[in-house]
């Protein structure tokens, strides 16, 4: 062997043999030999799981325990008791309950306290009433009263009920079959009369729990739509005024466990697209949609044979329905609630102590037929000095010029700060014009919509307010991460670019929160694993802690935001004006500063206490905006927005709360929780024809 060769094969003997490399369960048990707690925890879980499962093994409740456990981690949707509906039920009876007493307590009707007659009209619903034979009757006074007999010489075939005779009583009559309606004029005391009814029904809801929960539906929002039936529309408006879900709602209209009860199909709304129609025009279409109604109404009845139902409706409107050959056929009986007498009249003024009102109306024919309404008497009452009525037009304006003008029904402002009787007088004709373009009779603060702004100008003006607010927001908080300067440019920029393409868009508050596992689930597992994905793929010893801190961060976004998107199902009640406003605004500072808190000391702390700290809470302080914004905070900035911007422009006060608790101290408004509506719809349409667009604030 040559020389050369030898001494190649010494070195290669004399050189150190490569290490090989360790594989990944090498590397990880170095790793927890190194960390000891980390196995001393895993030693730890597992002792406590074991043990958590002979206990409840032993006790029975392992299969419950298991059970929770797919639930929570399951994507399937958690069902409603029957335990819950009944819960629901009794909930909304309680509610609705309380809404109609507080209507009733500050109708302008009840402070009449006078007994109404009746007129049963059983042809109003396509029933004939036939000769009967000679039945029992009951001596009442001094009059005959068989309700169900019919009197030939009635052209109408009506009969006059006594007063002792509630509406409760008519509507459960056997020959009625809790299928009714309710005629009358305007002014007459139609909807007093319907809510009277309403209270009997739900008080007779609370002690028997077969009784179906009566709930007024204004059919002033109806409108009809393609292949929409009536049951969905009735799931709606469960939804809209009392937050009841459809799987909730669609049972109890399908059971008959919510009676339905109908106000102002006078009222239906006007068809969508009538610009430029004649007058002649927009009453055939309005009569039209009437007719759907009618028809709907119907068929709702038909296809619900078991249903109760009531439907209320001015008679000179219905008489118009009726020439078309159109009528409610699957009612069972109607009444119609006659004018006051003069006998009724004089004892009023007399109780009032204004006899002399009863000898000027005598000599004054078109001022008495007015007197014969509860609505219109009670107005003379409050305006009557001597001057010539001769129109309800005359009579409203009377009344609103009587109530701006009077000293005593101040009180909701301090001395010097009200609304003069312009500016009040403008307010309110302002927001009638607008309930009645929205088709409602309820107004609610929160219910503001930037739909509203009628002027071009007004509108951009918003559209600028949303931008720059939510832009210095967004730049202040990324600002401090990235520099201010380039945090503001950037904010301003999403700012106005978001305030200026969809600034207009509705607002839609988050009244409440709750954390459901269903849906964190979701975003927990996926914040965990991008977290460990992330940070183990920089190894596993390095990548391990890294991984941790990132799961940490993105699960507790991920499912803190999917977790508080849930809301438990309950009936929504307005208690306080602007409510929704006021909660949004609350769920979304607490739980905004909560994740940006969390987010925060988790990503600080992983990367140093001071430095770390300052870099976690920046970034914690950016989340949390954005989490706020999510639930509720952007919704509350519009509505600030849009409050400062319609004062501006003279449409509404600053102090919304304030100035209707002024409209209700001069009996134009009637307040019931948070949700206002004018004393009398004649009032909220009088206030409407009375509104001048150019007046402006000239004071703030």
């Amino acid at each position: 062997m040559s020389e050369a060769v030898l001494s190649w094969l010494c070195l290669l003997a004399a050189s150190p043999t490569p290490t090989p490399e360790p594989t990944k369960v090498e590397t990880a048990l170095e790793f927890m030999n190194g960390n000891p707690y980390i196995g001393w925890g895993i030693a730890v879980f597992a002792l406590l799981a074991m043990a958590t499962a002979a206990i409840a093994n032993w006790t029975g409740n392992l299969t419950k325990i298991s059970e929770n456990l797919k639930k929570i981690w399951s994507f399937e949707k958690a069902k409603i008791t029957d335990e819950q509906r009944n819960a629901l039920l009794q909930d909304l009876n309680n509610v609705v309950l309380q809404e109609v007493t507080e209507r009733l307590a500050q109708s302008l009707h009840h402070r009449i306290q006078m007994d109404l007659s009746r007129e049963l009209q059983m042809r109003r619903v396509g029933r004939s009433v036939e000769p009967q034979p000679p039945q029992p009757v009951t001596r009442l006074g001094s009059r005959l009263f068989n309700p169900f007999s019919a009197s030939p010489a009635s052209a109408a075939f009506a009969t006059t009920i006594a007063d002792t005779r509630s509406t409760q009583e008519l509507f459960e009559h056997p020959e009625i079959h809790r299928r009714l309606l309710i005629l009358g004029e305007p002014g007459a005391g139609k909807t007093t009369e319907l809510l009277a009814l309403v209270k009997d029904l739900l008080q007779q809801a609370q002690s028997a729990n077969d009784h179906p929960i009566p709930i007024i539906f204004e059919l002033s929002a109806w409108s009809a739509k393609p292949k929409q039936k009536l049951a969905d529309w009735f799931v709606e408006q469960l939804q809209d005024k009392y937050g009841v879900p459809a799987e909730v709602s669609k049972p109890w209209i399908d059971t008959n466990k919510i009676l339905p009860l109908l106000d102002g199909l006078d009222e239906l709304r006007r068809v969508e697209d009538a610009d430029g129609a004649t007058s002649a025009e927009l009453d055939r279409q309005h009569q039209a949609q009437q007719i759907q109604c009618i028809r709907d109404i119907n068929t709702y009845l038909d296809t619900h044979p078991q249903a109760s139902l009531v439907v209320c409706c001015r008679r000179k409107e219905y008489e118009a329905l009726e020439h078309q050959g159109e009528k409610l056929r699957n009612l069972k009986g109607a009444i119609y609630l006659q004018a006051l007498n003069d006998e009724q009249i004089a004892a009023y003024f007399q109780k009032s102590e204004r006899p002399h009102l009863w000898t000027a109306l005598k000599e004054q024919p078109e001022l008495l037929e007015l007197a014969r309404l509860p609505l219109f008497l009670l107005m003379l009452v409050v305006v009557y000095q001597g001057q010539t009525i001769q129109t309800k037009e005359q009579l409203l304006d009377a009344y609103i010029d009587k109530q701006l003008t009077d000293l005593n029904n101040q009180g909701a402002y301090p001395p010097g700060r009200s609304p003069t009787a312009a500016q009040t007088h403008h307010y309110l004709s302002w927001l009638a014009l607008k309930l009645k373009e929205n088709e409602t009779t309820e107004f609610l603060i929160e219910h503001l919509q930037p739909s509203w702004l009628d002027r071009k100008g007004d509108r951009l003006l918003y559209r600028w307010g949303i931008g720059l607010i939510v832009g210095l927001s967004f730049g202040l908080s990324f600002g401090l991460i990235v520099g201010l300067s380039f945090g503001l440019i950037v904010g301003l920029i999403v700012g106005l670019s978001f305030g200026l393409s969809g600034g207009l868009i509705n607002i839609n508050f988050v009244e409440k929160l709750t954390f459901s596992w269903q849906k964190a689930r979701v975003g927990l597992s996926g914040g965990l694993i991008v977290g460990l994905s992330g940070g183990l793929s920089g190894g596993l010893s390095g990548g391990l802690n890294l991984g941790l801190n990132l799961g940490l961060i993105f699960g507790l976004i991920f499912g803190l935001s999917f977790g508080l998107s849930g809301s438990e199902v309950q009936i929504r009640e307005k208690k306080v004006p602007n409510q929704a406003f006021w909660r949004s605004w609350s769920s979304a500072l607490i739980y905004g500063l909560m994740v940006g808190l969390m987010v925060g000391l988790s990503l600080g702390l992983s990367g140093g206490l001071m430095v770390g700290l300052m870099v976690g809470l920046s970034v914690g302080l950016s989340v949390g905006l954005m989490v706020g914004l999510s639930l509720g905070l952007l919704a509350a900035i519009q509505h600030v927005v849009l409050r400062a911007v319609l004062f501006s422009s003279g449409c509404s006060p600053k102090n919304y709360k304030r100035f209707m608790e002024h409209a209700e101290n001069h009996r134009f408004i009637q307040r019931v929780g948070g949700r206002y509506r004018f004393v009398h719809d004649l009032l909220r349409t009088r206030f409407a024809e009375r509104y001048q667009p150019q007046y402006r604030n000239t004071k703030a």
